[in-house]
C-alpha cells in the first residue's frame, strides 16, 4: 500500500464509531423510547440519504479546491451537529418528548446537509492514491475497520444502556460519537493527497444523460438500486418487529447489531484478496443468496413458523452479515473498476446519489406501508401448518420477492476479468473442500501400504 494510506483505516473506524452512535441503532432506540412511530423512524432513516443528492452540485467545486481540502473541511463542520443532538438528550426532563424529536431530527438535517455535500471527494481520493491491484485488499481492510467499530460500539451501547435506563444515558453516547468524530478528522488530515493534483476551474457542465447511458455504469446502477429498494425496508421494520413481536430488550438489539458486524468484519477481512483474484461479480451472486435466505429465515420466524429464540436469532443474523458484508465490499470494488479516469467524481456522485436516493425515499414509503398496514390488519390471517400472515411476514415475503427480481440485474453486471458465479461455487464446495481434506491426510499417508 502506498505510505499513509493505513491512516485511512483509522479514519474510518473513528468515522464509523461516530456515525454508527448518531444514526445506527442507538438512534433509533432512542427515538422509539420517546413514543415516535414507524413513520418518524423511516424519514430518520431516510435524512443521510435523501441529502446526499447534493454530492451531484458538490462534485464542481471539490474538483476546484483538491479531495483532501474538501472534505477535511465537511467532516469538521458536520461534528458540530452531533455535539447538538447530545445537548439535547442530555437536557433536563422537562423538555417534552415530541419536542425532542423535533430536535434531534432538525440536528440530524443539518449533519446531513454537510455530509452530503462533503462527502462526495472521499471515494475518488481513495481510487486516485490506491492501485487497481490492491483495491480489493484495501477495501476489505477498510471494510473490517468499519465493522469492528460497528461491533465495538454497538456492545458498548448495549451494556450502556442496559445500566443506565434513564434517556440521559442516550446523551453520553451521542457524545462519545462526537469525540470520536473530531478523531477521525485527526487522522483523515494524514491520508496523503493525490499527486500532481491540478484544480479545474471555470463552469463545467458534465454530459449527464450520457453518463447514465454508460452500459457498465448503467447496468451497476439497475442492480443496486433495484436491490436497495427492497433492503430499505429492513431499517424500518425490524426494531419494532423486535420490540413489539420478539419482545426483544434493547441490549438484545444492540447486542445483535454488534454480532452482526463481528460477523462482518471478519467477512471483509478473509474477501479481499478473494475478490481481487475471483473478480466481484461470483462474490456478489454467492453474498445475494445468502442474504435472500436470511430474510426466508426472517419471514418465517414473523410468521411464527420459527419459534422466538436467541439462538435462531443468532444463526439468521450470520446469513445477513457475511451476505450484506460481502456486497459492500464487492459491488464499491465493481465500481471503483468500471468509471472512467475522467468524469471521476460525477460518476461517483451519480452513483452514490441513485443509492442514497432509494434508501432515503423508501423507508418513508416502508414506513408509511408498514403503519398502515397496522390500521388496517387489526387480526392476524392464519393459515395452512401454523403459517401466520401478519404485517411482519407480508413486507419480509414483499423483501424476498424484491431481492429475487434484482438477481436479474445482478446477471448482466460487466465485469470481463471475472469468473462466472458457477465457477465460483465450483471452486467454493468442491475444489477448496477437497484441497482441505487432502492437506488433513497428509500425515497419515506414511501409514499407507506402497502403491
Amino acid at each position: 500500500m502506498p505510505p499513509g494510506v493505513a491512516n485511512a483505516y483509522w479514519f474510518q473506524a473513528f468515522n464509523t464509531t461516530s456515525w454508527s452512535l448518531i444514526l445506527g441503532m442507538p438512534m433509533l432506540l432512542y427515538l422509539k423510547n420517546l413514543g415516535a412511530t414507524a413513520t418518524v423512524l423511516g424519514i430518520t432513516v431516510a435524512l443521510i440519504p435523501l441529502f446526499s443528492a447534493l454530492q451531484i452540485p458538490a462534485a464542481n467545486f471539490v474538483e476546484r479546491m483538491g479531495y483532501k481540502l474538501f472534505i477535511v473541511r465537511g467532516w469538521t463542520t458536520r461534528s458540530i451537529f452531533i455535539l447538538g443532538i447530545a445537548i439535547i438528550a442530555l437536557w433536563p426532563e422537562a423538555l417534552a418528548a415530541e419536542h425532542r424529536i423535533i430536535l434531534v431530527l432538525l440536528m440530524l438535517a443539518c449533519f446531513a446537509v454537510v455530509r452530503g455535500i462533503s462527502m462526495c471527494g472521499y471515494l475518488p481520493w481513495i481510487t486516485s492514491i490506491v492501485p487497481e491491484s490492491q483495491r480489493g485488499a484495501f477495501l476489505s481492510r477498510d471494510t473490517m475497520c468499519m465493522y469492528l467499530a460497528v461491533a465495538g460500539t454497538m456492545l458498548l451501547s448495549s451494556f450502556w444502556v442496559n445500566l443506565f435506563q434513564s434517556q440521559r444515558a442516550f446523551g453520553a453516547v451521542f457524545l462519545v460519537s462526537y469525540l470520536a468524530a473530531l478523531t477521525s478528522v485527526f487522522f483523515i488530515r494524514r491520508i496523503p493527497d493525490v499527486q500532481g493534483f491540478k484544480p479545474r476551474f471555470g463552469t463545467v457542465h458534465p454530459p449527464w444523460k450520457e453518463m447514465l447511458r454508460y452500459p457498465p455504469f448503467h447496468r451497476y446502477l439497475s442492480f443496486t438500486v433495484s436491490f436497495n429498494v427492497f433492503v430499505a425496508a429492513l431499517s424500518v421494520i425490524w426494531v419494532p418487529f423486535m420490540r413489539d413481536s420478539y419482545q426483544a430488550s434493547g441490549s438484545l438489539i444492540l447486542g445483535l447489531s454488534a454480532y452482526s458486524s463481528g460477523i462482518a468484519a471478519l467477512t471483509s477481512r478473509l474477501t479481499g484478496s478473494v475478490a481481487d483474484r475471483v473478480g466481484s461479480r461470483p462474490l456478489l451472486g454467492f453474498a445475494s443468496g445468502l442474504v435472500i435466505l436470511g430474510q426466508c429465515l426472517w419471514m418465517a420466524m414473523s410468521a411464527g413458523v420459527l419459534p422466538h429464540k436467541t439462538i435462531i436469532l443468532f444463526v439468521i443474523t450470520t446469513f445477513g452479515g457475511t451476505g450484506f458484508a460481502m456486497i459492500g465490499m464487492a459491488s464499491t470494488r465493481l465500481m471503483m473498476g468500471l468509471v472512467p479516469v475522467m468524469g471521476r467524481s460525477h460518476f461517483f456522485a451519480i452513483a452514490n446519489v441513485a443509492n442514497s436516493l432509494t434508501m432515503g425515499l423508501m423507508p418513508i414509503v416502508w414506513g408509511l406501508v408498514f403503519d398502515g398496514m397496522g390500521r388496517v390488519m387489526t387480526d392476524p390471517v392464519s393459515t395452512v401448518s401454523a403459517w401466520t400472515w401478519n404485517r411482519y411476514s407480508l413486507i419480509y415475503a414483499g423483501i424476498v420477492v424484491g431481492l429475487l427480481v434484482a438477481q436479474f440485474f445482478r446477471h448482466r453486471l460487466d465485469e470481463p476479468k471475472a469468473i462466472s458465479t458457477e465457477e465460483f461455487m465450483h471452486i467454493l464446495f468442491i475444489q477448496s473442500p477437497a484441497r482441505l481434506v487432502a492437506r488433513a491426510m497428509q500425515p497419515f499417508r506414511r501409514f499407507l501400504p506402497p502403491g
